[in-house]
């Protein structure tokens, strides 16, 4: 996962994220896979990619995974996020 970022393979983005939504129950409690391709989709950096990163900033998200795609962003202040908070 991490190369596909890596070498910003923007065809990609979709897979990504689809990994994302289908494994983020499993993924729990720390949500490494959903950090992974939060990651991965920053370094991507297309309008598509970031426009996933913000659609995972949803409240249908756990807070981890919306604190960590808020930081992608650059939206976390915005969203209210206290890191001290969520870095526990």
């Amino acid at each position: 996962m991490d190369i596909l970022g890596e070498i910003r393979e923007v065809d990609a983005v979709a897979c990504l994220f689809r990994v994302a939504e289908k494994s983020v129950s499993e993924d729990a409690p720390a949500y490494w896979l959903c950090q992974k391709v939060i990651s991965s989709l920053g370094e991507i950096g297309t309008p598509e990619a970031y426009e996933c990163i913000r659609e995972m900033t949803a409240q249908s998200w756990p807070d981890i995974v919306r604190w960590h795609a808020a930081v992608e962003v650059g939206i976390e202040d915005e969203l209210g996020f206290d890191e001290s908070h969520m870095l526990r």
